[in-house]
């Protein structure tokens, strides 16, 4: 066995770099060997004596890697007493890191994803073990109430090869609508392209009386193998089947008569095994439909505010029609929900086996399988309803549009797994890979980025994660700065479903980009794996970032957006108050000067607060607002939890800027910052720090809006006496009380006179300036004494509300309305 040969081989090698007084290798080749053969003991398909010497042989190599490391301590410690002459380098040793991209560790999560609810599940792949057949799913509560028993279903499941419709799929007592849903939409695809989804599901080992079926699903990030038997829950008195059933319709009067067809209720019975039993709460059809085909779930919110019923009506007509989509519909937890004369039941899954489009408008055509009766006669049971609903009414009645897409659409794609692992600090697992995309065309594409959370307890809820997708390409020294930054992102939300599904355009590239992929996890109660698979067409290469370098110099800062200093996004006035810092990139000694560096900036916080990062050119100054101009670069629409943005930085001053969308939005945040360049980074005072504050309140209305000194009416604009009984440090900002861009202000200071005179003022804001976040002096000494204060807009007649702070080093500030 190859795998064991290179264990060997990698603790063979240690040995002989100990021996060698290499410790730092010897300590990295033993941690290596240790993985290789603990990977090794996790093998199904070995005996019990193997896993046991290959658990031993890891034991051993950590052993000695502990062994080497409380040696190096202890010599470093000696070395810091000074009896030793050894460079503190010697004494060091490096970090081993994990290689997640290694066959045993991908491996590893796929093992560990097959335990569901305490039962193995094979990778399919694995050759099964005779006697694997899986217990009897747990039935559920009605089930139970109804006395239950199991029984061998009737007819022969290997020769029945009837043509199956939707709607002979009956969902009976058991809450598994979106299971029900998922079949029908399989069968339906199957009637019309031949494809024998459902079918290809089963596979039927022994003979009539003894039947063995392997159902091929698709969980936790491969193919497994759920083996069952024949026997169904059937009513013990009146042998009606309590579970799914399918009864095709006769052929006709003269026809043969056409019995139950029980292989879509075995199909049933393995999905409830894997599932935990038949009291399986349901999900949504996507997921179901992923684990039975594999199929790419997508999930389209309806009652989102940025839904788009003609795009989507468009895309999914063409997907259903051409075969490579399927689609089912789910309402809202309503209880009361009516299309027509038809009751819809809320939370429930429908299956939609039909688009049409003609003169006449847009229709669509939805199942709904639930046929439950009171009645123990099944042939009480009413067929299915088949409706066919405009399109509108389907807006209006649902929540939310199920796809599964053909995953065969794309020509390449690239699939990773790993884990989050849990922690005592409360804080969101971020797991980031990279790849790199190569175009071979001109045209611009599309690429799906997959995240499927494993799960191993299908009874646990609760459990949140998100995906952020970043294309960053590689020959450009900034991002592209959007003009839509001030937008909140649908992009990145944290969900409790297991599927999150990100659509990325990618516009055409010189030569190459790379992907920046985040999985986000909250705050997991226990270790869970999770897959990323990217999708890509046939113009965009695909490879993973296998060995990323690592930026020699990084910082963390930690900070909180609070009532005070959540200024929320550029669009408010209160925006300068968001925390700043000050970044100062070093020039290179080996580079030529001005050489640009790359740096990565990555913001983590709480899954529901919304998050940006703005890094702006400036002198390490507090930047007001942002403009296209100054802004380097930029993480783009805030996202929840988390927010990133790499750039090439020249040496200089910057100002990076932490915001939430709305504000007072708070939480904590960690802003963790990475750069080839060595830097340095200190958070910038609010305006105003450490000073009194003082703020008045005013108004220029029909007498008083007198305009800029031009127009020569100018000390009729309100005038706000500032008393100052010693010498001060004074900083005055204007602001409007409902901001506009159209109004341009100023703020001037005059010693107080008679004889005023518009140039002889000591302190003044500028030009005429319309920030929304309003107007200021700079920081100026102004001796004891009394001054004038003189808010003003540019055009005279415009009338509004405004507001005068004063920052002062002086505590008894005066600052009054002068009355004339």
């Amino acid at each position: 066995m190859q795998r064991l040969k290179d264990a060997e081989s990698l603790y063979s090698k240690a040995t002989k770099s100990e021996l060698a007084r290499d410790y730092d290798s010897a300590f990295r080749l033993y941690i290596k060997a240790a993985e290789s053969f603990l990977h090794l003991s996790r093998s199904a398909s070995e005996t019990e004596k193997d896993k046991l010497n290959w658990e031993k042989n890891a034991s051993k190599a950590l052993e000695r890697a502990e062994r080497i490391k409380q040696t190096r301590e202890k010599s470093k410690q000696t070395q810091n007493s000074g009896t030793s002459s050894q460079s503190d380098s010697a004494a060091k040793l490096t970090l081993v890191s994990v290689d997640y991209f290694s066959a045993e560790e991908q491996s590893y999560v796929l093992k560990k994803g097959g335990n569901v609810n305490g039962v193995l599940f094979p990778l399919w792949h694995e050759k099964p073990e005779l006697s694997s057949t899986q217990r009897q799913p747990k039935l559920s509560e009605l089930q139970s109430k109804l006395l239950a028993v199991w029984k061998t279903a009737d007819g022969d499941v290997v020769q029945e090869n009837h043509s199956l419709f939707p709607h002979d799929i009956s969902q009976n007592i058991v809450t598994d609508c979106s299971v029900c849903a998922s079949i029908s939409s399989c069968i339906e695809h199957d009637r019309r392209f031949g494809s024998n989804l459902a079918r290809s599901i089963l596979y039927v080992s022994g003979s009539n009386s003894t039947y063995v079926y392997d159902l091929k699903l698709f969980y936790n990030g491969d193919w497994r193998r759920v083996r069952i038997d024949g026997q169904l829950p059937y009513h013990p008195t009146s042998g009606v089947p309590l579970c799914l059933t399918c009864k095709p319709r006769d052929t006709g009067e003269g026809g043969p008569k056409i019995s139950a067809v029980s292989w879509p209720s075995i199909l049933e019975k393995g999905y409830m095994v894997l599932m935990g039993g038949y009291d399986f709460p349901g999900s949504n059809s996507s997921i179901d439909l992923h684990t039975l085909t594999g199929w790419i779930p997508e999930h389209i919110d309806i009652k989102w505010s940025n839904f788009e019923g003609e795009r989507t009506w468009t895309r999914i007509l063409e997907g259903f029609t051409s075969g490579r989509c399927m689609l089912t519909l789910g309402t809202g937890p309503n209880p009361d929900i009516r299309w027509r004369n038809s009751n819809l039941l809320s939370a429930h899954s429908y299956a939609v086996t039909d688009l049409r489009e003609d003169d006449t408008g847009r229709f669509v055509t939805v199942i709904d399988s639930w046929v439950h009766s009171e009645s123990l006669n099944v042939g009480a049971y009413k067929r299915p309803d088949v409706l066919e609903i405009p399109w509108l009414d389907v807006l209006d009645i649902f929540d939310g549009i199920y796809l599964n897409w053909d995953p065969r659409m794309w020509s390449s794609n690239l699939t990773y797994h790993a884990m989050w692992r849990t922690k005592t600090d409360h804080k969101a697992r971020i797991h980031q890979v990279r790849a790199n995309l190569r175009s071979t065309g001109s045209e611009q594409g599309e690429i799906w980025v997959l995240l499927t959370r494993h799960i191993n307890n299908t009874r646990k809820s609760g459990i949140f994660i998100a995906c952020k997708v970043q294309v960053e390409d590689d020959e450009a020294d900034y991002p592209f700065v959007s003009d839509k930054q001030q937008q909140l992102s649908n992009k990145g939300t944290y969900t409790n479903s297991p599927h999150v599904l990100i659509r990325t355009k990618i516009t055409p590239l010189n030569h190459s980009a790379s992907l920046s992929i985040f999985a986000m996890c909250e705050d997991p109660s226990d270790d869970i794996g999770f897959d990323i698979t990217i999708y890509a067409p046939t113009h965009l290469a695909l490879t993973w970032k296998e060995n990323l370098l690592k930026f020699p110099f990084t910082e963390t800062q930690e900070g909180s957006l609070t009532s005070k200093n959540s200024g929320g996004n550029s669009t408010h006035p209160s925006f300068m108050v968001n925390p700043q810092y000050h970044l100062r990139i070093h020039p290179s000694k080996q580079s030529r000067t001005g050489t640009k560096e790359r740096s990565t900036f990555l913001v983590e916080t709480n899954k529901d607060l919304p998050i940006q990062i703005i890094i702006c050119w400036s002198e390490g100054e507090r930047v007001t607002e942002p403009s296209q101009k100054n802004i380097v670069a930029t993480s783009g629409k805030y996202t929840h939890g988390l927010a990133q943005v790499t750039a090439l930085l020249s040496p200089g001053n910057y100002s990076v800027i932490i915001s939430a969308f709305e504000p007072y939005q708070s939480g904590p945040y960690t802003l963790n910052v990475q750069s080839f360049a060595k830097f340095d980074i200190k958070a910038i005072p609010q305006e105003g720090a450490g000073m009194y504050r003082k703020a008045a309140k005013g108004a220029w209305d029909s007498s008083s809006a007198a305009g800029a000194p031009s127009f020569k009416r100018y000390f009729q604009n309100p005038i706000f006496e500032l008393n100052l009984s010693v010498q001060s440090q004074i900083q005055i900002r204007l602001q409007l009380i409902r901001p506009s861009s159209s109004i341009s202000l100023n703020v001037t200071v005059y010693s107080a006179s008679e004889n005023l005179s518009t140039e002889d003022h000591v302190l003044t804001s500028g030009p005429y300036d319309d920030p929304i976040t309003g107007v200021v002096t700079p920081l100026t000494t102004l001796s004891k004494g009394r001054y004038w204060v003189v808010p003003s807009t540019y055009n005279p007649g415009t009338q509004a509300a405004f507001q005068l702070i004063v920052f002062s080093t002086l505590a008894s500030t005066e600052l009054d309305l002068r009355r004339s």
